[in-house]
């Protein structure tokens, strides 16, 4: 469990009621300089959107009745530190919840406030984790491209920084991973809350689920909330935005109040926004501030010697999701030779390697089954067309003379040598395909070649 640090528990705004001066002076002087607000009063009120602006209440069990302290914890997102007497001890309302014992003193006071903060803290992180529990979130930037060795280090640059985060590139390219990546790399306490604004519509529905105690920004104070599709959301909610990123505060429900948030934007696009800002599609004030830095994630086609890495990686991780042990041709990540884009990139790639592991067909073997299907009958032709503003035309070819088999003075070795030789021109070059296909081990394979290199030798 990360702990939460003196810096951080600046972020926080607690509420004591008590009837007593006396303990509000005592909370006050033991708090101020903890937590960014406190606030006291004298009596509890049912009022959500109040409460809704604290993460803790202190509450004196003195100052109000049994029923009334269960009707605030209801309708509190945040926790709660019982504030008893002796006599209130062994009552029901402790069950579950921080409390103090009186006489108070300053060291007792922040013992008793630290671990309830905490507390709050992994509760949002387990909501989120239970809202997305059908979903395997990795944060590893797999590859060493040149490329990609500067995506690392940009995350990594841009961490430590409050400012917010826009990410551009082309569907599947990992967007999402550079944002939990620049997230899990922060230090920032609070979780990481994903919102695909291709769902944000303009009704109260909307409002409600983003902003209400238990919406999204709710949950992600003090961690970060992630923009996916940032350009597909509605005009009426870009203010909203801009207000957040002014004052770090958001109005509540209804309007009657605001309250303090501490969340770090990255949003996600896979548009260019600037030409969006330019055909007026797009709040330029809510750009400029979303964009403080940017980073562009490359499409596979340009870091394709990734594969190496991330083909492997990937089998493994599908293989540990879907209860599946690791295929013989864990590494053929080659079996395209280079010839393929990927216009899906790795999502494309994933995909790909989900439906090998599903059917028990190994990439290559559907890559030539079905990608390439007539490649064992086509003709291997490169053509180099100069600047001439014609292609030259090429007569039919004659008809090839049958094969007739081996000559029957060959060798058995000899034959096995040029049938060998014939499977492996047919994969161009891939040994590990030629080796399944027949039948024999990679390493059966390797070591033919290496016994005719030895007669030359």
């Amino acid at each position: 469990m990360k702990l939460l640090t003196e810096r951080q528990f600046l972020t926080f705004s607690v509420l004591v009621i008590s009837q007593q001066p006396e303990v509000q002076v005592q909370f006050i002087h033991a708090l101020s300089g903890l937590v960014s607000g406190l606030d006291t009063i004298s009596n509890p009120q049912d009022d959500s959107q109040l409460l809704a602006l604290y993460d803790l209440i202190i509450l004196d069990v003195n100052a109000c009745q049994p029923h009334e302290v269960t009707q605030i914890a209801s309708c509190f997102e945040g926790e709660i530190l019982l504030l008893l007497s002796e006599k209130d001890f062994k009552s029901d309302l402790v069950q579950g919840r921080y409390y103090l014992l009186p006489p108070l003193n300053e060291h007792q006071i922040q013992q008793a406030v630290k671990p309830a903060l905490q507390r709050l803290i992994e509760t949002q992180k387990y909501t989120v984790l239970t809202q997305t529990l059908d979903q395997y979130h990795q944060t590893t930037i797999v590859g060493h491209s040149d490329k990609t060795t500067s995506l690392k280090q940009q995350i990594m640059q841009y961490a430590p920084s409050k400012a917010p985060v826009l990410i551009e590139g082309e569907a599947g390219t990992g967007k999402e991973l550079a944002a939990r990546a620049i997230h899990e790399a922060s230090g920032r306490v609070g979780p990481f809350v994903m919102v695909n604004c291709a769902d944000i519509h303009s009704d109260s529905v909307a409002t409600e689920r983003l902003f209400h105690h238990g919406g999204s920004l709710r949950l992600a104070n003090h961690g970060t909330l992630f923009l996916d599709g940032i350009e597909n959301i509605p005009a009426d909610f870009q203010h909203i935005l801009v207000q957040l990123l002014e004052g770090r505060t958001v109005q509540s429900h209804g309007g009657s109040s605001s309250y303090l948030i501490d969340v770090r934007l990255i949003s996600a696009s896979t548009k260019g926004m600037t030409n969006i800002v330019r055909e007026n599609g797009f709040c330029r004030e809510l750009y400029e501030r979303l964009s403080v830095l940017k980073m562009n994630i490359s499409p596979l086609r340009d870091r394709l010697s990734d594969l190496r890495e991330l083909f492997p990686y990937l089998t493994r991780r599908l293989c540990k999701q879907l209860s599946l042990p690791i295929p013989t041709w864990l590494n053929e990540y080659d079996f395209y030779q280079g010839k393929y884009n990927w216009p899906g990139n790795v999502r494309e790639v994933i995909n790909l390697i989900e439906k090998c592991l599903v059917i028990n067909k190994s990439p290559n073997d559907y890559w030539h089954e079905y990608m390439i299907p007539s490649s064992q009958y086509a003709s291997k032709m490169m053509i180099n067309v100069s600047h001439h503003s014609e292609i030259p035309e090429f007569s039919p070819s004659r008809t090839p003379t049958p094969m007739r088999g081996y000559p029957s003075d060959w060798s058995l070795q000899e034959i096995e040598k040029s049938h060998i030789l014939k499977v492996v021109d047919f994969y161009d070059g891939n040994k590990s395909a030629a080796a399944r296909q027949l039948g024999i081990s990679r390493k059966t394979l390797d070591r033919k070649y290496k016994e005719w290199q030895s007669e030359f030798d």
